[in-house]
Parts: structure tokens; C-alpha cells; sequence
């Protein structure tokens, strides 16, 4: 940053002072004025005749309607196919999207629609930026023009840089309401009924997995023996003296 200033003007920096927020004032035709920020979210769920075939037009929709699938998942029952879609959709194409879904749906279970205006949190948010800009301006005046010891200039900066983070936090929060205002948010369940498959009663297997079952066990066998007579040494000690005496007495 470039630092301008006059030698003979020795004054300390004059501090802007750090004002407090206030709700903006509007007449009528300026609340007229204010287009309303609505965040719309809708839930549907409905029974198709083929799920894939379903699946596959669905992505060919949200396509043309601008929009995207963030999030799906898949699962399968011994009696239905399910698919769980979360779509982000232009607010302007929700109502067409949903009208063509239904035309999709061999049922539609249930559908609901939920708004939550945040005009106010919008106006707000606006607000509070542009003052934090505008005391953000004044520091950088004062930087340019009055700045003239290095502390005087480290505490301009410093205070700069503050407000340039919460300016950048408050902005992002907006770009996130725009972003919720400008895509609505659907969740769609499609399910596919499917001809009801019993779960299996009894395990069978085969004559390969009975060898192989037999040839483990076998070597688990052999292995418990060498470790049971590992772990009776000191009584073989005792014993092997014994049957030695015994054998060559036999012998005689």
C-alpha cells in the first residue's frame, strides 16, 4: 500500500469511531422496493414403476432445468427398491420440476413445502456491510493522509485488517444466503415394489466348503496338541527318565 503524507502536520491520528448498527429506516416505496429473499425446501415421495428408467429421466430433467443432484444414495429390500435424491433447483423451475415428477409417479405418497423468508437477515446482513466498508474507507484515508509514526501506521493497519475479516465473514455469509435463495433444495424418495423374496432358513454349503472346513479344523487340532505338549514340559522331564528305567528293565 502506498503511504502519503505532509512532514509539517504532527497531529495523532484521529480514530474513527466505532459505530454501532442501526436498522436502516425505509419508507413505502422503498420496502416495495426490496425483493423478498425466500428459502424454499420440498420433500416428496412417490412410487414408480421402474426405478433405473425412473432414475434416468430424472437426471435428463434436472439437467434441463438447470439444476444438479448433490447427494443420492440406493437400497434394496427383499420387497422394495429405493433411491434417496437431494436436487438443487433454480427457484423459478421448482414448480415445473415437481409438476413433471408427479407425471413420473405411479403414487405419490406425500409432498410438502416449506418457506422461510430471511428478507430481513438479508437486509441486515447488506446493511452491516456496507457500514463496516465505509469505517473500513475512513482507516485507509487516515492511513494515507495522517499516518506519519510507524505506530500510528501499525494501528491503522492492524484495524484495516480487522475489519477486513469481518467484512469477508458477512460476506460470505451472504453468498451462502444467495446461494440458498437462488437453488431450492428437494428431497425426493422414489421406491420401486418388488415381488417378495423370504430370507434363506437353513445354511447349505457345498462339498468344497466342508473340505475346506475339515482341513482347518484338522490343523487346529494338530496345533492345540503341540501346544498342550508344550505346555506340560516340566512333567515330561519327570516321566521320560521313568519310561527309560521301564523299558530297559523290560528289556532284562
Amino acid at each position: 500500500m502506498e503511504l502519503s503524507y505532509t512532514e509539517h502536520d504532527d497531529q495523532p491520528i484521529p480514530e474513527p469511531p466505532d459505530q454501532e448498527y442501526q436498522a436502516p429506516t425505509t419508507n413505502g416505496q422503498e420496502e416495495q422496493a426490496i425483493s423478498p429473499k425466500i428459502i424454499y425446501t420440498a420433500q416428496v415421495r412417490m412410487q414408480v414403476d421402474s426405478l433405473d428408467a425412473s432414475l434416468a429421466l430424472i437426471r435428463s430433467l434436472v439437467a434441463a432445468s438447470g439444476g444438479y443432484i448433490s447427494d443420492q444414495s440406493t437400497a434394496n429390500t427383499r420387497y422394495e427398491k429405493s433411491a434417496q435424491l437431494t436436487i438443487r433447483l433454480p427457484t423459478q423451475n421448482l414448480e415445473g420440476s415437481m409438476n413433471a415428477l408427479r407425471e413420473l409417479a405411479r403414487f405419490v405418497d406425500h409432498e410438502r413445502m416449506h418457506s422461510e423468508d430471511v428478507t430481513d437477515q438479508w437486509i441486515d446482513l447488506e446493511s452491516r456491510l456496507q457500514t463496516k466498508r465505509d469505517v473500513r474507507d475512513r482507516y485507509i484515508e487516515v492511513l494515507r493522509r495522517r499516518a506519519v509514526k510507524v505506530e500510528d501506521i501499525l494501528n491503522a493497519e492492524e484495524r484495516i485488517r480487522r475489519i477486513t475479516e469481518e467484512i469477508e465473514a458477512q460476506e460470505g455469509r451472504l453468498r451462502y444466503l444467495q446461494n440458498r435463495v437462488s437453488l431450492s433444495t428437494l428431497n425426493l424418495n422414489l421406491y420401486e415394489t418388488v415381488e417378495y423374496v423370504s430370507a434363506p432358513t437353513e445354511l447349505r454349503y457345498g462339498f468344497g466348503n466342508r473340505l475346506g472346513e475339515a482341513f482347518s479344523s484338522g490343523w487346529s487340532g494338530v496345533r492345540e496338541l503341540v501346544l498342550g505338549l508344550v505346555s506340560i514340559w516340566p512333567l515330561l522331564l519327570v516321566l521320560f527318565p521313568l519310561v527309560l528305567w521301564g523299558i530297559r528293565r523290560f528289556r532284562r
